[in-house]
């Protein structure tokens, strides 16, 4: 006989034990071999969560790998893939599945889902191409009859022999990532105790497990282009962005030029100066210097940046400034911005412990 595996997808953000009841319950109604989650990458939550009042509130893609294998190792039949985190560009479940198929060639693949999505499975991408080759599993949930949805599809009628209809576990009931991202809003140690699996429980427990992933709204003070007078060098500027910019020339004349300048005509500026020829390797330290400059005069901004904590700073921009940042559109990026601010984050906590 094949292999049967059953994959269930998902944001995670962060994962519940009703997580791992749901695929639990999915292996031992099909007696399938193994269950494996696959969390999605940084980039589609993040999509998700901007069109709530809580867009920040997306938990770091390695914490929630983490709370997933957590949960995985209390049961032989569980696993936890990462696959999609590294996969370029939009991302499907057939891509997903087929990846899978890949790995264990042998193996009848399930995709698991609430009966609720089957409103939703016909318009996803490829789904002629799921349905032909995989299998979906459906529960049936909120009053909902998943073979009557199925039957009245052209779509999913059509491939209904690729269906299974199992019930829904008791242990679902009131338990959501919605209720966790709540219950860490008010603090509240208690409804996380009970929602969270113990494991995943104690690695969140006393950490912010959000990130800061653009420096906008209260978090401008982190952008280069915020005002903050900052003496460089000998010479005054209005932003870090007109210092960092200015660093480009090789005369102090043109430096000076840029001293009095906003960071969007610093910009403009830095683009048509004559580059210093070793500015490739030594911008990266300019950068730092500055940054740190920047919230050393600016007592302030620095005691905003220690209130920070243990945020991670992602610079997330529209621009697609990956060296410096990280593209809002792929999330891909080095980031190395944010990574300077939370290493002088790191220096101030230190200074002022």
């Amino acid at each position: 006989m094949k292999q049967k595996i059953i994959v269930l997808g998902g944001s995670f953000n962060p994962p519940t034990k009703a997580h791992q009841a749901f695929l639990l319950s999915a292996v031992e109604a099909l007696g399938a071999d193994l269950g494996i989650y696959v969390p999605a990458p940084y980039a589609y939550v993040k999509k998700k969560m901007n069109k709530t009042p809580y867009p920040n509130e997306v938990v770091d893609e390695k914490i929630r790998m983490n709370m997933l294998l957590a949960m995985a190792a209390d049961d032989p039949r569980l696993r936890a893939d990462d696959l999609e985190y590294h996969r370029k560009g939009m991302t499907y479940t057939y891509h997903t599945l087929e990846t899978l198929q890949e790995k264990y060639p042998d193996a009848e693949l399930y995709f698991l889902a609430g009966a609720d999505k089957l409103k939703i499975i016909p318009r996803w991408g490829y789904i002629d191409a799921i349905l032909e080759k995989f299998h979906i599993i459906v529960t049936d949930r909120d009053g909902m009859n998943a073979w009557t949805e199925i039957e009245s599809d052209s779509i999913l009628s059509k491939h209904k022999d690729h269906f299974r209809v199992i019930p829904l576990s008791d242990d679902l009931s009131g338990i959501s990532a919605t209720a966790v991202r709540e219950a860490i809003r008010a603090q509240d140690e208690t409804a996380l105790r009970t929602i969270l699996h113990p494991s995943a429980f104690s690695l969140i427990q006393g950490k912010n497990i959000y990130t800061v992933d653009s420096f906008r709204g209260e978090y401008f003070f982190l952008s280069n282009f915020a005002p903050a007078s900052i003496i460089y060098r000998g010479i005054s500027y209005r932003n870090a962005e007109a210092a960092f910019q200015a660093q480009k020339c090789t005369t102090e004349e043109e430096k000076l030029a840029f001293s009095n300048l906003s960071a969007e005509a610093a910009k403009k500026r830095g683009r048509k100066v004559s580059l210093r020829s070793d500015w490739e390797s030594v911008k990266e330290t300019l950068m730092e210097e500055i940054i740190r400059e920047k919230f050393l005069q600016n007592p302030s901004l620095a005691q905003a940046l220690r209130d920070t904590g243990d945020l991670e700073l992602k610079e997330g921009n529209a621009w697609n400034d990956t060296f410096w940042g990280i593209s809002a559109k792929t999330g891909e990026g080095k980031n190395r911005l944010g990574c300077i601010l939370m290493k002088i984050r790191t220096e101030l906590l230190s200074v002022f412990a």
